[in-house]
């Protein structure tokens, strides 16, 4: 291999090499693992106060009706996205379509969030992981920032933390989703397609 094509891998590649064992690349690994791993404890404890098939709720799944007359579990908190929703359009549809169907609606928001959770735990398909979270994260500070005494820079952090986590997956360090790269290699056996899907969930 001649002197300037290494020269060009090598900077396409920066952190191949001898520069992937710098203390600084190392600790920017590990940085990267402790947050997705710290990120998906967060949610992960978001579930504990609305487990199915309750969520939390009264028996009739009765929801918040004001900041004083508050209910518990998930009916709490989605009626009063109901009333805080800072965009008229997500108040409309969190009032007329969730809350009337929270019962099977509850299996839905947590699902999906203990899919996030799980994600950046086990560092597998996590942009796809992270994508989910930048949507509910987005929902959360849409229908709760407005809400009082909430800090609305919690879920805008969140947001922040979850573009991150999209923009540089970080299931390739020290999760399966370097395995699942390794498996579906351009090139490798599998279909161009499931090769460029795994590539982009990871």
């Amino acid at each position: 291999m001649s002197t300037d094509l290494r020269e060009g891998k090598q900077a396409l590649n920066p952190v191949r090499g001898q520069d992937a064992n710098r203390p600084s690349d190392r600790l920017g690994r590990f940085g990267l693992v402790f947050a997705r791993l710290m990120i998906g404890v967060l949610w992960i404890t978001q579930l504990a106060w609305k487990i199915p098939p309750s969520f939390g709720c009264p028996a009739n799944f009765a929801v918040s009706t004001s900041y004083t007359a508050r209910t518990t579990g998930l009916c709490d908190w989605t009626g009063l996205m109901g009333i805080y929703s800072i965009l008229p359009l997500h108040r409309a549809f969190v009032n007329n379509f969730v809350i009337p169907n929270l019962a099977w609606m509850g299996w839905f928001i947590f699902l999906m969030e203990l899919f996030i959770a799980v994600t950046l735990i086990l560092g597998v398909v996590s942009r796809l992981g992270a994508l989910v979270a930048i949507l509910q994260a987005t929902n959360l500070l849409i229908g709760l920032s407005a809400v009082p005494n909430e800090w609305y820079w919690t879920y805008g952090m969140l947001i922040i933390l979850s573009v991150l986590f999209f923009c540089i997956p970080p299931g390739r360090t020290f999760g399966i989703d370097a395995s699942l790269r390794r498996r579906f290699s351009p090139g490798g056996a599998g279909s161009p397609f499931l090769v460029t899907l795994v590539r982009w969930l990871t």
